[in-house]
């Protein structure tokens, strides 16, 4: 059955991919930018300091400044550079817990972190399927015989797209911080919210952590500047525990080319056209997301509203005659193959309720319009009805 599932975004035959998280509609716009930022040095080519390119670190530093309104200038020092947010979680695995140790996360949640946590550390996650109250977690911590030692928070979440206040994060990271205990702080779709004061980045009140020396920010260049290719991730710590080991352990294992940083670099050097970037992006998302919702309208699926991100956390009880079971839903999963559009289910992402489905919508818009009349004709034929696979 897997099989079926193609990584195309074809609009003829095959099966369209609205199962991955990645910003497909602003091509148009960063690859002519790319371009005429590749002009290189001889010392683009040598060797660079492990945790990244100091000038990049430097300018990211002063970027990140800006774009999450922090309380205070963030210091080059603090930040390294990895192969994307998988290699950023993976090596901060490796230094908040050892093997057979936990970490808390709400759920649903991008079921891929539980791969990134248990590369290095073989950490295992303790999953709060109210999706991370705090009254959940002290209960978790209560339990003599855990072995929790980091909470993760995905914040704006995927999939459901919602936000975690800063009240809530103040208070998760005074619990951390009276367990002693990691936070690790994933913000990779920050700068993909629709009205820039909608959310808070936790680096805007990076003053008030109550415990900076365990509480790490995570960010990657994949889903805000439409190049999840460039694998460029970045870690935000004031621990200098965290980045000795990363520069003296474990980079070796996340380097960015340094023509990659060099180019990114040069990239963020020109703020007028990022924030003209930024501001087309979140316009185009919002457009394409309109698409979507006007579809689910029309066939009665309830979804939660995202205020940013690249999707929308729909919820297909409808389709059902009741609430189905795990079977009931990976048979409407199976359904959607074989009418030509993956659209994952929860259990892709370890949600408790089996009925929702997450649909990416920042892919080029006629492909998505296609797979709109694809789901439409699934819904219209199949509603009310199980056992939809041979």
């Amino acid at each position: 059955r897997t099989e079926a599932v193609v990584s195309t975004q074809s609009t003829g035959g095959g099966v369209i991919n609205l199962g991955t998280s990645e910003n497909l509609i602003c091509s148009d716009l960063i690859i002519p930018k790319m371009e005429s930022l590749a002009k290189y040095g001889p010392g683009d080519l040598t060797y660079f300091p492990p945790g990244g390119v100091p000038g990049f670190r430097e300018e990211l530093a002063k970027f990140l400044t800006e774009k999450a309104c922090a309380d205070a200038p963030l210091d080059r020092r603090h930040i390294s550079i990895t192969n994307g947010l998988s290699g950023a979680f993976s090596f901060l695995s490796f230094i908040v817990g050892d093997e057979g140790d936990e970490y808390l996360i709400g759920a649903p949640y991008y079921g891929m972190t539980s791969q990134y946590m248990g590369a290095y550390g073989g950490l295992r996650p303790v999953e709060l399927t109210d999706g991370g109250s705090l009254e959940a977690m002290k209960a978790a911590l209560q339990i003599e015989s855990n072995r929790i030692k980091a909470i993760v928070l995905i914040n704006p979440n995927n999939p459901t797209g919602e936000f975690y206040p800063k009240g809530h994060v103040l208070q998760v990271l005074e619990l951390a911080k009276k367990y002693g205990l990691h936070v690790i702080i994933d913000e990779i779709y920050f700068l993909s919210i629709f009205q820039e004061d909608d959310f808070e980045s936790c680096l805007s009140y990076s003053m008030e952590w109550p415990d900076p020396e365990r509480t790490h920010f995570i960010w990657s260049f994949s889903k805000d500047f439409a190049m999840s290719g460039a694998r460029c991730g970045v870690i935000y710590s004031k621990s200098e525990m965290v980045h000795r080991a990363y520069n003296e352990k474990m980079c070796f294992y996340h380097f960015v080319p340094g023509l990659v940083q060099r180019m990114l670099c040069n990239l963020l050097k020109d703020r007028d056209w990022v924030e003209q970037f930024l501001l087309e992006s979140r316009h185009r998302l919002q457009t394409h997301l309109k698409i979507v919702t006007e579809k689910l309208d029309a066939l009665d699926i309830p979804y939660i509203l995202p205020r940013g991100t690249l999707y929308v956390w729909a919820d297909f009880t409808p389709i059902f005659k009741n609430k189905p079971s795990d079977v009931e839903a990976e048979d409407i999963f199976y359904g959607l193959i074989k009418e030509g559009v993956y659209i994952p289910s929860a259990k892709g992402f370890n949600g408790p309720d089996p009925q929702f489905y997450r649909i990416v919508f920042a892919v080029p818009e006629r492909t998505l319009r296609i797979s709109m009349d694809r789901l439409g004709s699934f819904v219209v034929q199949y509603k009310g009805k199980t056992n939809l696979i041979p």
